[in-house]
């Protein structure tokens, strides 16, 4: 009987053994089973150091390193994006974004829209790339940047003995390089060029040691590009006044059969292009977004000019690697590369024939014809099968209004304004002394003129039941960053916005290690082109996130705070089920308490939708907490309400039954107060207890879970089983 006993006591002990390892087993792989989820393809740029393809989570999928910058591209689970962009190394991620032509299959990266808009892509499929054409460049210097090749070059200061020597293959802005890009970069490149194979040439006219230049340099630079016998002449500079002198070399050139192409230049109030561009025999070129609006500082194409993307273009740095400039200086190229194009196509037609091929397929924007906001219109290359029908497809863009700083987005760096003028007797005809032409690096433009948001807005009234609704729609416009640190605050460089699309979302991710950082701190300028460019905010951090529409943001310099220190001591705090976070946004250092539209809120909680929780408001002036979201979607309970505040994840219980909870709360510690001086009659128990607590504690288990943990289920059994195996192997306890 004892031996029969003894085996049936050994396979019940290792029955519940076994239980006790499936339990959490089974709990494992059935989270695993359930976690599958929506894959993304994204982006990742790093700031210097690109991880091993090995070392990646093994998830992401479809891992592609360049080898040209710290990028990645890779195919991971939606809810990996925050993660990732949390990384110390990580600089930001954005979502890579398929898009195709009606006339072809091809795929295009997030930074062909400017290649896509004026057609070179569609050239390209037509093997035109510009090649025999011979392009002239007058501009700061050209960095030898492996994606792009010259033809020769020539520097002014050559022939400046009093001047340092330098070369012109010496950019010591940057602005040079990254003309040159747009217009010529490699097929290969990342920021291809419009007209990757033209016979380039770069001609300096900008030293080291100085901001600016003169019209005696420009004019020098024009002269050697008659000599050398260019097909197009391409100028990114300006300069204020009319000289005649100027004016005679470019007649020069016009008649030597080149076509000279200049930007307008950058202006919130200027209504006419600057020199060299106001010459009639000269193509002026205006700047519009990827929207092909107008950008709000170029000055308007003009009745005979050409409008052309110039707002956060992706081209070629000195530094070797690549980067986003703005304004007419970057539109100016891409005419360039459309006439290159075309020059190509028809060897042996004249500038003049050239001139009207491109009044004749440009893309119509404004009022319906030429006007004197875009001029022709939008310069492109149709294919010759879309070209005799190029004016049909013109209509559908017109009555396109010019940006107001409202609408228009502020993109990346911005040329800088004129800081010198000619001489005022340019108007002399015989003026032939030197005026200065202002430097053409960007700077971000200060632009102030959009209404501000109204103090009376009303806020809408909370709606219990709108959240069934609602969905958190971070599009894959949106762009993920880690944000620098200064003192207690985050920040955003420029670089950061520039990134992100009009009508975009700049998501700014937090870590753990990032706990302390409570606030965001948005300068005036930062302010001022999140709301002209419709850019929406995401506060993201591990346990909550925070949506806020551009519209939201008054003027002025700006402050969102996201505290776990709450400036007031709101009822049943106590029973909430999440941290409670007081949200704020501050403008001048002011509170502001109307905002013209909701704002989403996140709260991640992985018992919310079992326990029924919901997302709680704290309302000041009653006093109670009001309901704003039951929608549990990817982890997280959502809410949305136009205010600000304090809020938090409860039970709806915690506020039906808040006394009877309180009864209970109080039974059950007096029950643990008996317990506790039983307990004590063991002291060596009670110290191996307290320990097992603190190491409970310490490896996550929660208290407020009304589930327990698999690991305590199957600690219990384990225990169960030995204490079984006691009875059954030993019979009675001995004394």
């Amino acid at each position: 009987m004892k031996k029969s006993l003894l085996k049936f006591g050994s396979l019940f002990l290792l029955s519940l053994l076994v239980i006790a390892f499936i339990i959490p087993s089974s709990t494992i792989l059935a989270q695993a089973e359930s976690s599958d989820e929506e894959m993304v393809d994204i982006i990742v740029r790093y700031n210097d150091t690109v991880p091993d393809e090995d070392t990646l989570d093994p998830s992401y999928k479809n891992v592609l390193t360049l080898s040209s910058l710290p990028i990645q591209t890779m195919s991971v689970p939606r809810s990996a994006v925050k993660k990732i962009s949390s990384q110390k190394n990580v600089n930001q991620v954005s979502f890579d974004q398929e898009v195709t032509t009606s006339e072809t299959s091809r795929t295009l990266s997030e930074t062909d829209w400017n290649n896509n808009l004026v057609g070179s892509l569609d050239a390209l499929d037509d093997n035109l790339t510009g090649n025999g054409v011979k392009v002239a460049i007058i501009d700061t210097g050209f960095y030898a940047h492996k994606d792009i090749k010259y033809a020769g070059g020539y520097s002014v200061f050559d022939e400046y003995p009093e001047y340092e020597p330098d070369p012109w293959t010496n950019d010591h802005d940057g602005h040079g390089t990254h003309v040159a890009g747009i217009l010529a970069a490699s097929k290969q490149s990342p920021a291809r060029g419009i007209a990757p194979e033209v016979s380039l040439f770069g001609i300096k006219i900008y030293h080291k040691s100085e901001q600016d230049t003169t019209t005696g340099r420009l004019m020098k630079g024009i002269d050697w590009a008659i000599e050398n016998d260019m097909d197009i002449i391409n100028i990114s500079s300006g300069f204020k006044t009319d000289n005649q002198s100027v004016s005679l070399t470019i007649d020069k050139a016009v008649k030597a059969g080149i076509m000279v192409i200049a930007a307008n230049g950058n202006s919130e109030t200027a209504k006419t292009p600057e020199f060299p561009a106001a010459y009639e025999n000269v193509i002026g070129v205006s700047n519009i977004n990827n929207e092909k609006k107008l950008a709000y500082d170029s000055i308007p194409a003009g009745l005979t000019g050409f409008s052309a993307p110039g707002r956060g273009i992706y081209g070629l740095s000195i530094s070797g690697g690549y980067e986003n400039r703005s304004g007419t200086s970057q539109a100016t190229p891409h005419v360039s590369g459309v006439a290159a194009l075309l020059m190509e196509k028809y060897p042996d037609a004249s500038t003049s024939t050239i001139k009207d091929l491109m009044q004749r397929d440009a893309l119509d924007l404004g009022e319906p014809g030429q006007d004197s906001q875009y001029g022709y219109g939008l310069a492109r290359y149709v294919p010759e099968d879309n070209s005799q029908g190029s004016d049909d497809s013109q209509t559908g863009n017109s009555g396109d209004e010019s940006e107001d700083p409202s609408e228009t987005d502020n993109g990346s760096e911005e040329e800088k304004p004129a800081s010198n003028t000619p001489d005022d007797n340019a108007e002399n005809e015989n003026n032939d002394e030197d005026s200065e032409i202002e430097n053409p690096s960007e700077e971000k433009a200060d632009k102030d003129d959009e209404p501000e948001g109204s103090a009376e807005t009303e806020n809408p009234a909370d709606n219990p039941d709108s959240s069934d609704e609602q969905e958190v729609d971070v599009s894959e416009k949106a762009v993920w960053i880690r944000p620098d640190i200064n003192e207690k605050s985050a920040v955003l460089t420029n670089e950061d916005l520039e990134s992100v699309a009009d009508n975009g979302v700049l998501a700014v991710s937090f870590d753990y290690a990032m706990d302390d950082i409570e606030q965001l701190a948005l300068s005036e300028d930062q302010i001022r082109e999140i709301r002209e460019r419709n850019i929406s905010l995401l506060i993201a951090r591990p346990d909550i996130e925070w949506l806020i529409p551009a519209n939201n943001f008054q003027k002025g310099s700006g402050t969102v705070r996201f505290t776990k220190t709450l400036t007031s001591d709101p009822d049943q705090k106590d029973l909430a089920k999440s941290e409670l976070y007081q949200f704020e946004l501050l403008a001048n250092d002011q509170p502001v308490h109307d905002f013209k539209e909701e704002m989403t809120y996140r709260f991640f909680s992985d018992l919310a939708e079992v326990d029924k929780d919901m997302l709680y408001h704290w309302n000041t002036d009653s006093e109670k907490w009001a309901e704003i979201g039951k929608l549990y979607s990817n982890g997280a309970l959502v809410g949305k309400i136009s205010q600000t505040g304090i809020l938090g994840v409860f039970s709806p219980s915690a506020f039906d039954g808040t006394a009877k909870e309180k009864d209970e709360e109080k039974e059950t510690e007096d029950k643990e107060a008996i317990t506790a001086t039983d307990t004590n009659s063991d002291s060596n128990g009670s110290s191996d207890d307290q320990e097992q607590e603190a190491e409970a504690t310490q490896a996550g288990v929660s208290e407020s879970s009304d589930t327990p943990s698999p690991l305590i289920v199957g600690g219990v059994v384990v225990l169960l089983s030995f204490g079984g195996g006691f009875y059954y192997f030993g019979g009675k306890s001995k004394p």
